[in-house]
């Protein structure tokens, strides 16, 4: 890949990114909820998520994925199922503040790394897109292996940058709301979310 076919593969990746999905809310929220610090984890799990589905669709495994229907489909609902559960999960454990103001143990933020990678890996879209995105930027004159190791850390890298600037924006927005209730209520918000895209995500 020559540095300019780089350029275009970095600014049409960002542009594709930039557009917010279901690992983008679930960092925006716990951004909120918990701060970027302790957020980390979601843009790991996530971003390590769309490496391997490049690196899998980059060497074949996704058009055999994508031409196996059953597999193609179980892949697609339990993708689905993870967010309708994440969403469920979301809103059962959104508590007031208690007596010293303070929120309850935020449960529904343990295990982000194993949250965001889970709702990343059982992507199948993810999958077909790579599987029609990646040949337009792979040249058969040079080394495939060097190819896909430039495209998958750029692709990295270029996802936890923008993860990381959706967590710094939500957190400057609500940086001057100091109220649980409203938190609770964005928590709720995001879960209706949640089980909205998995229920779409079946259709």
């Amino acid at each position: 890949m020559d540095f300019n076919t780089w350029i275009i593969f970095t600014v049409t990746i960002a542009l594709v990114i930039a557009i917010p999905g279901p690992l983008t809310l679930l960092m925006v929220n716990s951004s909120i909820n918990v701060g970027m610090r302790k957020s980390m984890p979601i843009i790991l799990g996530g971003s390590t998520a769309s490496s391997i589905l490049i690196s899998i669709s980059a060497i074949g495994l996704g058009a055999v994925i994508a031409a196996s229907e059953t597999f193609f489909y179980l892949i697609k609902y339990l993708g689905a199922a993870y967010l309708i559960y994440l969403g469920f999960n979301l809103w059962m454990s959104s508590k007031p503040a208690n007596e010293e103001g303070q929120e309850e143990a935020p449960k529904k933020h343990q295990n982000l790394l194993l949250k965001s990678f889970t709702l990343g890996i059982t992507n199948p879209k993810d999958i077909v897109f790579f599987i029609a995105f990646l040949p337009q930027f792979i040249s058969t004159q040079e080394s495939y292996a060097t190819q896909l190791a430039v495209i998958v850390v750029t692709w990295f890298a270029v996802d936890f940058l923008c993860k990381v600037l959706y967590g710094i924006l939500s957190r400057m927005i609500v940086g001057r709301i100091n109220s649980v209730r409203k938190t609770s209520v964005l928590d709720r918000v995001s879960a209706v979310i949640f089980v909205a895209a998995g229920v779409a995500a079946t259709i």
